[in-house]
């Protein structure tokens, strides 16, 4: 069953004990991750390094200064400029994501929630410019999520919890009462970490999309 606007939200999704909802952004509430990958693979090309779909997926919900500097220990890269290449990441991106839609599947659960009077918040390891790109793109940017916590506002990017804990005490919601909503390995780390009352994976959710290279 597509979990639709107008279709009740399965309790597995959406579990009466909750009193709050932090959703990851990119691959969770927009569906970005094709941009994503995109720019990663035009910055490859520019930049002389190496990088599979199977690699980003895996580092997905990390910061693009974490990732860069994984791929150049990994890959013994000394002549990449991570602070440079981290800012035409960010700029290739910004470009595509004029072009953002939302993934309805879990569209349907924040607009249940909101119905409800709970609060909702976002928890990324994007950074600010991008978010902000990204949600204006589809008239997100004020007034539908009660908080939004970037990589620009912690010290500890995903698999930490940092991101999902910031985010709860925004809303006023302890942890333990919140549900979080991932679509990577490493965010779902994070929302277990941090304590929550579940931790849903998007990604199998009828009528999630998938990723093609």
């Amino acid at each position: 069953m597509t979990v639709g606007s107008c279709t009740p939200v399965p309790e597995e999704y959406l579990p009466v004990e909750a009193k709050g909802l932090v959703f990851d952004l990119d691959g969770t509430v927009l569906d970005t991750m094709r941009h994503h990958w995109a720019a990663w693979r035009q910055l490859s090309e520019e930049f002389n390094f190496s990088l599979s779909v199977d690699q980003l997926l895996g580092l997905a919900g990390k910061p693009s200064s974490e990732i860069m500097e994984l791929l150049c220990a990994e890959q013994g890269l000394t002549h990449i400029d991570i602070p440079a290449a981290v800012a035409r990441k960010t700029e290739l991106y910004v470009e595509l994501a004029g072009d953002t839609t939302v993934i309805p599947c879990v569209m349907a659960i924040a607009h249940a929630a909101k119905s409800k009077g709970m609060p909702i918040a976002i928890a990324t390891g994007g950074n600010r410019a991008q978010v902000e790109k990204s949600l204006r793109a589809v008239d997100m940017l004020e007034g539908f999520f009660d908080a939004i916590v970037t990589c620009n506002e912690v010290t500890y990017g995903k698999p930490h919890p940092e991101t999902f804990l910031r985010a709860a005490e925004l809303i006023g919601i302890e942890p333990k009462d919140c549900v979080g909503y991932e679509d990577a390995p490493l965010g779902m780390q994070a929302i277990k970490a941090a304590g929550f009352l579940k931790a849903v994976d998007v990604t199998v959710m009828p009528g999630y999309p998938k990723l093609v290279a």
